[in-house]
């Protein structure tokens, strides 16, 4: 068996080739539907004519400091009822079954945020038109949920988040808390190409002024 001849010289001064990643791809336009139609699966919904820009899901990336914080104060709430249950119990009669009730409490804490973020990451879809964006989601609770928001003229649109996962950020609205209220913002939360979907939506924005 004959060894493999070597490269001539001139080949073998040659720079090595680099590979480099493909650049992601560009969120692309579905195409429009005739003006006395709408995409299929979106009748009662969509108005006629009206076209789909871009369609998505979060990024599955899990929230790990709210679990974190839920999940501390669960089990907190929960061992504490848990001990006065015990201490409870060593007195003798059904006294120690109030503390069911708190046990209960603080393990439906862990519980509802454990299944909130499960359905966070699975069971959420945005889609963003030439006149609103759509977010559909399903509760654990609730069911299905479909939240429409119009795109007007004034509409106050803006990028958030960092390299892996964007937020293209629509709306806000007051949550309620414990220390009083608080902002919280409404829109395309944790998805890639984050800046190219912005930027649909302020396209679409633009063609209403």
């Amino acid at each position: 068996m004959r060894p493999p001849r070597p490269l001539p010289r001139a080949e073998r001064d040659k720079e090595p080739v680099v590979l480099h990643e493909p650049p992601p791809p560009i969120p692309q336009t579905e195409p429009a539907p005739a003006p006395d139609t709408v995409p299929a699966g979106w009748e009662g919904i969509m108005q006629p004519g009206e076209q789909i820009l871009w369609r998505g899901r979060p990024v599955r990336r899990i929230k790990w400091l709210k679990l974190l914080l839920a999940s501390v104060f669960g089990f907190f709430f929960a061992g504490f009822a848990l001990f006065w249950m015990i201490m409870a119990a060593q007195d003798g009669g059904f006294a120690w079954m109030f503390g069911l009730i708190h046990f209960s409490v603080g393990v439906g804490v862990v519980a509802v945020a454990v299944l909130d973020e499960r359905m966070r990451l699975r069971e959420t879809w945005f889609t963003l038109s030439d006149r609103a964006a759509y977010i559909a989601r399903r509760h654990w609770w609730k069911g299905k949920i479909l939240d429409t928001y119009p795109i007007t003229a004034n509409m106050p649109i803006r990028l958030g988040g960092g390299d892996k996962a964007g937020d293209v950020i629509f709306a806000t609205k007051r949550v309620k808390t414990k220390n009083g209220y608080s902002t919280q913002n409404i829109g395309f939360l944790d998805i890639a190409q984050a800046p190219e979907v912005f930027a649909l939506l302020k396209y679409a924005r633009e063609a209403l002024q």
